[in-house]
């Protein structure tokens, strides 16, 4: 997964995770089921930001400039 592919995945969950919150908050909501797929965003998007951080040594090192 390149990182274009990441960020926009990123913001697909965040927006889905904004979505669900709403729908808590909701009267008569199903607040466990909810609640689970919650988790799995949290999850799905923390594995994202891990990612992102673990190459970001890598992009951050310069490349070699020819003289």
């Amino acid at each position: 997964m390149n990182d274009t592919d990441r960020q926009a995945r990123i913001h697909q969950l965040q927006n889905h995770r904004h979505a669900l919150l709403q729908r808590r908050e909701q009267r008569g909501a199903p607040v466990a089921s909810i609640d689970m797929e919650l988790n799995v965003v949290r999850s799905e998007l923390q594995a994202l930001y891990e990612v992102g951080r673990l190459q970001a040594p890598h992009r951050a090192t310069p490349t070699p400039q020819l003289a």
